[in-house]
């Protein structure tokens, strides 16, 4: 048996908006595709300016730990994250089978300032919640429409003789939250119990060609292009495929950041940037499958429908042009658009940007028959 990924969800960069507790309880709860003997964790405190202290971690396979188990780190129940790194637990004996939900819970009764941060929308596989309390267990709220947060929890190994194939889902906010995510992991782990594990590395606000604008603490939580990060991610992930949504903010982002604006792409920048997206995963050993940029509309009075607004919609116009023209290419915008290159209501999670958990469906169910006709698993 070895340890294989088993669950992993990416850690934002909170610096520019941490958060202070004088306690915290957070409980995460992860759906597994594999079978196997025994799970480890993985915990992150890559972007905390101090180290960060959990004095108890725990594991169940109930959402109310009636029967858990103590997690340890080098043979010690406290968990000490040291800042910039990460850290493996000790094994936990498990049972574990395909489609498990398990549930971890994290406990500090430290004042500490949390920076690693990780959410969902879409709480169908994975979903978490905390509370300002030391001795509590939060409980897990199911929706579709808020943002459910925790923090350093980012992966899950599992013991196993398995060989699981790893799909890297990547890009912006598209990804993070989940719709389009969770619901091709539905499908999969439905179809394909115990061969197919999903990673989560979607960041909010993520570009493809340019890191995080500096000049508001939102934007800068946008993290490091898709550009910068995909040789990290590939490498440590070793993904066979990798479905990305990226490149609406590259065009959205000029419409409301000043820096941004020095940043604005034409059809020649794109395009060269996912020839070099493309030669990263090559060299990686993992194949892309790219989405098309879904239709966004601004207004509600921040962005004014000035030229340079019509001249972003024209260009994602172009660039799906572009796109579509790619043997890697997905085209999930003629999924979810209307005949006036808008998000249909039906699939539109309410801010004409993103998508609802039936436009998530929607795509989610298209790339797994384009994965079947192709026989990529």
């Amino acid at each position: 048996m070895e340890w294989k990924l088993g669950w992993y969800h990416n850690c934002d960069d909170y610096r520019a908006l941490p958060f202070t507790f004088p306690e915290l309880t957070e409980v995460v709860q992860a759906t597994l595709n594999l079978n196997g003997d025994g799970i480890r964790l993985g915990l992150s405190n890559l972007y905390g300016e101090k180290d960060l202290i959990f004095q108890k971690v725990e594991a169940a396979t109930d959402e109310k730990f009636h029967v858990k188990q103590k997690v340890t780190f080098a043979g010690i129940e406290q968990a000490t994250v040291i800042k910039g790194t990460t850290l493996k637990s000790d094994p936990v004996h498990l049972q574990v089978k395909a489609g498990m939900k398990l549930y971890l819970k994290l406990s500090s009764k430290s004042v500490q300032t949390y920076a690693d941060f990780c959410c969902t929308y879409d709480t169908t596989l994975t979903n978490a919640n905390f509370v300002r309390r030391y001795a509590s267990t939060p409980h897990l709220h199911h929706s579709m429409d808020a943002r459910r947060g925790w923090f350093c929890l980012n992966e899950i190994e599992v013991l196993t003789d398995s060989q699981p194939a790893v799909v890297n889902i990547t890009g912006d906010s598209l990804v993070e939250m989940g719709q389009i995510s969770t619901s091709l992991a539905e499908i999969v782990y439905q179809k394909r119990p115990g061969k197919i594990v999903f990673a989560n590395t979607g960041i909010s606000g993520g570009r493809l060609l340019h890191d995080a604008p500096q000049d508001e603490p939102l934007y800068q939580t946008f993290g490091p292009s898709l550009l910068r990060r995909a040789a990290t991610e590939a490498q440590k992930l070793m993904p066979v495929l990798t479905i990305a949504f990226i490149g609406s903010n590259d065009l959205i982002m000029p419409l409301v950041s000043k820096e941004a604006l020095q940043q604005q792409i034409d059809i020649n920048d794109f395009a060269d940037g996912i020839i070099q997206l493309k030669k990263v995963l090559q060299r990686n050993h993992s194949r892309l499958l790219l989405g098309t940029l879904l239709p966004f509309s601004l207004g509600h009075g921040s962005v004014p429908h000035s030229n340079i607004y019509t001249q972003t919609l024209n260009k994602r116009q172009e660039i799906n042009r572009y796109l579509r023209r790619l043997p890697e290419t997905f085209d999930s915008s003629q999924l979810v658009e209307d005949d006036k290159q808008r998000l249909q209501s039906r699939y539109d999670f309410g801010d004409h940007l993103h998508l609802n958990k039936r436009g998530g469906q929607k795509i989610a169910t298209a790339i797994w028959d384009r994965i079947q006709e192709e026989k990529i698993f």
